[in-house]
């Protein structure tokens, strides 16, 4: 039950931290190393999502065999 609900938090987390609210902050004139801030905080987002579902699937104990 505990994978569903770090899953679950994880799902709720990222939704937000990608709905336009949040997204209008990073929407600047601004540019870093060349790139635009959006597309280093959408860039950024995107690495955590995976990185928090690869540690979530190794982390998960109910895969290994009995």
């Amino acid at each position: 039950m505990r994978g569903r609900e770090l899953l679950g938090a994880c799902f709720a987390l990222f939704a937000a931290l990608l709905v336009w609210p949040l997204l209008s902050i990073p929407n600047r004139l601004l540019l870093v190393a060349g790139l635009p801030v959006l597309v280093l905080y959408l860039f950024l987002v995107w690495t955590a999502i995976v990185a928090v579902l690869w540690w979530a699937a190794r982390a998960s104990p109910g895969d290994e065999p009995p």
